[in-house]
């Protein structure tokens, strides 16, 4: 069962999942607030406990609005722009009799996004932000690579298998032990600084594979401030979305 919480302007989806469990359990996820419940309950039970999770729910968010912003969709607008890895571009949205949606970087500072005249709007603009960040990931890859390149050669001296550069929405980076280093294209809305930080911090996975003192001391010896920079991603990491 899903339903919604509106709120500051903002539509908060909330799933009631019916368990084998013996207690009621309020969260905040990334992408909804569940309620947790034993299967047992009966619905006007679970009526109540959405009142009291959706009261409980405005009080976690004026207690601490950044929460919010893991649920804000982004609507692109004709003719805005947008600011990606330090460079400027303006979005071109063009409504056509046609099926698919097409989107392409042109000129080194258009985005150009061609939808179905009569489509959905919320389809479309959920259509519009992973087309956005496939075109942007491809686009930035070479100079990401050499970003990571660059720290690599002054730093760790090891081998990189592949750069991979993707919408992950789960970590901001990663590293395989086959020596892969992913990245979410997310990060190319984040400051330079924060950028490379998490460059800096995979790449130190590929002498220590875990967070230990060991691995930290790593990252401290390429980057002594960079508490600061993970301190940024948590306070402003869930405004980095497409």
């Amino acid at each position: 069962m899903t339903t919604t919480l509106d709120y500051a302007g903002v539509r908060i989806p909330i799933k009631v999942k019916q368990e084998s469990r013996s207690s009621i359990r309020y969260s905040i996820t990334k992408k909804s607030v569940n309620l947790l419940m034993p299967r047992w309950m009966p619905k006007k039970t679970i009526e109540s406990e959405l009142v009291k999770v959706k009261n409980w729910c405005e009080k976690e968010f004026d207690k601490n609005p950044a929460l919010l912003n893991r649920f804000r969709v982004i609507i692109y607008e004709n003719g805005e722009f947008i600011r990606v890895f330090g460079k400027d571009f303006k979005v071109l949205i063009f409504k056509e009799p046609r099926k698919g949606i097409t989107g392409q970087i042109i000129n080194h500072k258009y985005i150009e996004f061609r939808i179905p005249q009569n489509a959905d709007e919320t389809i479309v603009q959920e259509a519009i932000g992973k087309l956005m960040s496939r075109v942007l990931a491809a686009y930035f890859k070479k100079d990401i690579e050499k970003r990571v390149q660059y720290y690599n050669q002054e730093y760790f001296q090891e081998h990189i298998e592949a750069i991979r550069l993707k919408n992950n929405q789960s970590n901001w980076g990663s590293c395989s032990s086959k020596r892969n280093i992913n990245l979410s294209s997310r990060l190319l809305f984040a400051p330079l600084d924060v950028l490379d930080y998490v460059i800096v911090h995979e790449l130190a996975h590929l002498k220590e594979m875990n967070h230990s003192p060991r691995f930290w001391n790593i990252v401290r010896s390429v980057m002594p401030n960079y508490e600061e920079k993970e301190q940024w991603l948590k306070e402003h990491g869930e405004t980095l979305k497409y």
